[in-house]
Order: structure tokens, then sequence, then C-alpha cells
């Protein structure tokens, strides 16, 4: 299983990425939007902060991919997300800060609409 994570701070990444990993994940980090874009692999999870350096926001990210990927499972995270009980659809959104069980349970729910 592929994760591409994108987040900027470096404290969250690794957590994040020790997490997916212990999980069996194979995880690409990177640390904007542009650098998710690109690369070759087809991830089957997208874990991405929304506010992100650079052009483009998580949530633009997650769209562009998912026209490539579409049974690619996202979780957006924040801090800020003005509704976090709507997620845009086929997709979750994790409050930070988070525990590891949030994340496990963002994974799964996302997972859960791709597979539905």
């Amino acid at each position: 299983m592929k994760a591409l994570l994108v987040e900027d701070d470096a404290a969250i990444a690794l957590v994040v990425e020790t997490v997916l990993q212990r999980e069996g994940w194979s995880v690409r980090h990177v640390l904007d939007g542009e650098a998710g874009l690109e690369g070759e692999d087809t991830p089957d999870l997208l874990v991405t902060d929304l506010n992100l350096p650079g052009s483009h926001n998580g949530l633009e990210i997650a769209h562009l991919l998912r026209e490539r990927h579409p049974q690619m499972a996202v979780v957006l995270m924040s801090g800020d997300y003005e509704d976090r009980d709507t997620a845009p659809h086929g997709m979750a959104v994790l409050p930070k800060p988070f525990r590891r069980a949030g994340l496990l349970a963002a994974i799964e729910q996302a997972a859960a609409v791709i597979r539905t």
C-alpha cells in the first residue's frame, strides 16, 4: 500500500509517517502541493494538510490527484477547517491536533467511501 503525505510541518509529518509505516504503508513525503503532483507512482492514500505553501492548497491537490487516481483515499488534515463535520465528497477531515487512533479512523473512513 502506497501513501503520499503532503505536509510542511516536520513534526506532524514525522508522526504521520511513523504511524503509516507501522501500519504497513510505504510513504512518500513531500513538503508542498507542487511536489505532491509530481511523480509517477499511484498512491492508494493521500494524507495532506489543507494549508500548504505554494500555489496549491491540500484540497486542490486532492482534487487534481483524484482525477488521475479515482480510487485514492483522501485524508485532509487541518487545524482550522471551517466545518469539520462535513468533508468534501469521498474525503475524510482530520482535525489537528490528533492522536494515532484519530488518524487511523480517518484513513478507514476515507477508504470506506472509496470501496462503496
